[in-house]
């Protein structure tokens, strides 16, 4: 079971950064932040989107490098939360501090701490 928990929020992980990054931006004037918009490179609408992108990519592969049991799926895992959290101080808004921490929690665990174990999800 919680191999399956972890599978699943790999990918909605990297699907929550498609649904950011990756769609049309809204024209609503109530939106409450711009995701493609940096406090430290301005307005970069590709540079954010392709990151995004990125990063989606290597958190999906990792579920399924986990789904299928694969040892290489830490490493990629460790990759896209890497690569997330880049991602979410490039483009900070203090929304995104929630996911920060979960996105630091996870590499300290699947680094130092070796959680989940290979007995717990089977890879």
């Amino acid at each position: 079971m919680w191999r399956f928990v972890f599978i699943a929020f790999l990918i909605a992980h990297g699907g929550v950064h498609l649904a950011i990054w990756a769609t049309p931006r809204s024209q609503d004037p109530g939106m409450p932040f711009d995701a493609s918009h940096s406090w430290l490179v301005g307005n970069q609408r590709a540079v954010s989107m392709v990151l995004g992108i990125v990063a989606a990519a290597i958190l999906i592969a990792a579920g399924i490098g986990l789904w299928a049991q694969a040892d290489w799926w830490r490493p990629v895992a460790v990759a896209g939360l890497a690569a997330s959290f880049g991602l979410m101080v490039l483009f900070f808004h203090p929304w995104f501090l929630p996911i920060q921490a979960i996105n630091a929690a996870m590499i300290v665990s699947l680094i130092w701490l070796d959680w989940p174990s290979q007995t717990l999800v089977g890879a």
